[in-house]
């Protein structure tokens, strides 16, 4: 009797453990530390196969096809046309498509790529740098019983190459991460490595899987790193289908590395509403999805639910093959190789995964030819630059005599490419060539500094990326506003404005100051990689520029926080770095400006133009703390 009760006691232990075991990330597939079978995708097969990919595009919540609420997987951006949404949104109105995100913006980040393994697949994850990390979601969510939130977040996209254990066929899909404000302000440098299934047991946000060609194969709402409800486009069902107590969400993907001609903040502004979910959309943007935390239409929950994220059938009826994400379906020319279309074995070896020697290219290898010598001339083996074709000796020792071609360029200090002539915007040595070699930004300067030595009011100016300047419209000896009416709707690339010379203020920024700078960037008016915020004053002209977006996001909500005022970190760092310290030269304040940032990981960039009355020859200069901790001219050379 003993030893009964003992084994139901430690099955029912069993039970409760697979049971708990379950709500863990992973508990379906547990990552394996052993290495996979020798035909398991490698990172040159990816590499193969991606240069296959007729078409890469991010995920479609937009309504691309004949306007309205369509489940079409069409990838072509209406232009300007008239369209009709469907019984949920009476109504016709005029259109113009949001700019499409090119696949020449689309870079895959090799040299980043993550390879990993659970009890079901093995993995590589390459994470992809879209428009330079200009790349916005633009997001509107309704939650019940909440207020709407309106939130312009950075994602985080993955190309995800997916080869089943034991099987050759190799999957490929695009996981793209738009995390909550709040999640991101916290965890936003862990977006950057997180995998394609979140391993972050806080992540919250929303999660889409789109095939390459754009269309939506799932989509979840995830809450402190858990699956808690499911996303289907809400436009393709009746209003019944769903409660009003349901959660609508809204997302567009915004390309903000486009010129200001071709951005224009009034997509943001021409809106209509949507009587399905009691959203404002965008004519262009991504309408509306609804969030499911049980399916009324499988009675499965979030997790087992296979209904389509279009049609919400189960099987799909949209008229798109979901195994090849194609319309017309290409399964059936399949290569039976490496099961893709168009084959992306080798041309050289016709194996796949590749079997070619990655140094002499050959299959088999023909390496050890007696010629391996570094020291040989004639052995050319090694990495080529891309550019121009010559070998890589960087970390070699320089032959005496080389009859192969080796590259003589260095790489980049901003972008790592050898070659580059490109001149880097968010570069604080190519901006301060810039700002000196602009004839109108250097004559506006040299005005307001003139004007400024016998005024007694601050002035400035606010400059936008059409070109238009806008004046303040108000100005005291220690302050100036602006009428945000003229700035809504526009970009800044210039914001400066004077201390006074006869008031004896100084030659850096005040917390106001920045304040206002983080205003403005919250608020999406600046564009980044062409802006500038400066104070002229009696000495000179001091430029800031945001050198890295990512942190300046974190920074500028610790500034400007949402109690409109500094984080008590920010007081803090400023009473430290800035009011308790005293140099003797007014520009070696600009030092304590560095240090400041340094501290807070501002992610922004200070030049300083020294002027005087007599003498406006000087040029903008970028200035460091060195790593002596002394204020010092940059070495841009």
């Amino acid at each position: 009797m003993k030893k009964k009760k003992l084994i139901f006691i430690l099955a029912l232990f069993a039970v409760i453990w697979n049971s708990c075991f379950d709500d863990l990330p992973y508990s379906r597939r547990q990552e394996r530390n052993q290495k996979t079978t020798d035909d398991a995708i490698s990172l040159n097969a990816v590499k193969k196969y991606y240069s296959h990919i007729p078409l890469l595009t991010l995920p479609q919540t937009q309504d691309k096809a004949n306007g309205g609420h369509g489940m079409n997987d069409s990838i072509d951006t209406a232009k300007d046309s008239t369209h009709v949404h469907t019984d949920a949104c009476q109504h016709k109105h005029h259109t113009r498509g949001l700019p499409d995100i090119q696949e020449s913006n689309i870079v895959p980040l090799w040299d980043e790529a993550r390879e990993w393994s659970d009890s079901v697949s093995v993995y590589i994850e390459i994470p992809l740098n879209i428009s330079g990390g200009k790349l916005y979601a633009h997001k509107t969510m309704k939650r019940k019983g909440k207020k709407t939130i309106f939130e312009r977040v950075r994602p985080e996209s993955m190309l995800v190459f997916e080869q089943r254990l034991g099987k050759k066929k190799t999957d490929c899909y695009m996981v793209t991460l738009i995390g909550e404000k709040d999640y991101m302000k916290k965890h936003g440098k862990k977006m950057k490595t997180m995998r394609h299934i979140p391993d972050d047991h806080a992540f919250t946000g929303v999660w889409y899987k789109s095939y390459p060609s754009g269309r939506i194969q799932s989509a979840y709402y995830y809450t402190n790193g858990k699956r808690t409800h499911k996303i289907f486009r809400a436009g393709c069902q009746q209003q019944s289908d769903y409660s009003k107590d349901n959660d609508f969400l809204s997302i567009s993907l915004v390309d903000r590395s486009l010129s200001a001609s071709s951005y224009s903040i009034d997509w943001e502004n021409d809106v209509y509403y949507c009587a399905f979910c009691g959203l404002y959309h965008t004519y262009d943007g991504g309408g509306c999805e609804v969030l499911i935390e049980y399916c009324t239409r499988c009675g499965q929950n979030v997790d087992d639910c296979n209904c389509c994220y279009y049609c919400g059938n189960d099987p799909c009826t949209c008229n798109v093959c979901f195994v090849c994400g194609s319309d017309p379906c290409t399964c059936y020319s399949q290569c039976p190789d490496c099961g893709h279309d168009p084959c992306i074995c080798c041309p050289d070896c016709r194996n796949f995964p590749c079997t070619c020697c990655p140094n002499c290219g050959n299959d088999p290898c023909t390496c050890d030819d007696e010629n391996t010598d570094p020291d040989n001339p004639d052995d050319c083996n090694g990495p080529k630059c891309p550019v121009c074709g010559g070998l890589i000796v960087d970390d070699v020792a320089t032959r005496a005599s080389v009859s192969c071609q080796i590259c003589d360029g260095d790489p980049c200090a901003v972008c790592g490419k050898r070659h580059c002539n490109e001149v880097h915007t968010n570069d604080p040595c190519s901006k301060s060539q810039l700002l000196s070699g602009d004839a109108d930004f250097r004559n506006k300067v040299d005005l307001f500094f003139d004007n400024n030595q016998t005024e007694r009011l601050e002035n400035g100016w606010l400059k936008t990326s059409t070109g238009e300047y806008i004046s303040p419209s108000s100005r005291t000896e220690k302050s100036l506003k602006y009428d945000y009416e003229q700035v809504t709707g526009k970009l800044l690339t210039e914001h400066y404005h004077c201390h006074p010379a006869v008031t004896g203020q100084s030659c850096i920024t005040s917390l106001a100051d920045l304040q206002k700078m983080a205003f403005y960037y919250q608020k999406g008016n600046i564009d980044v990689d062409n802006y500038s915020f400066g104070v002229i004053s009696d000495i000179g002209c001091l430029s800031i520029i945001i050198t890295s977006e990512d942190l300046f996001a974190i920074f500028a909500d610790k500034v400007y926080n949402d109690n409109k005022t500094s984080d008590d970190e920010i007081n803090n760092t400023w009473k430290d770095k800035i009011m308790s310290v005293t140099f003797g030269t007014p520009e070696e304040s600009i030092g304590k400006l560095i240090r400041f940032f340094n501290s807070t990981n501002a992610g922004l960039s200070v030049m300083f133009r020294p002027m005087s009355p007599t003498n406006k020859n000087e040029n903008w200069g970028t200035k460091i703390v060195n790593e002596n901790d002394q204020y010092s001219n940059k070495n841009c050379n």
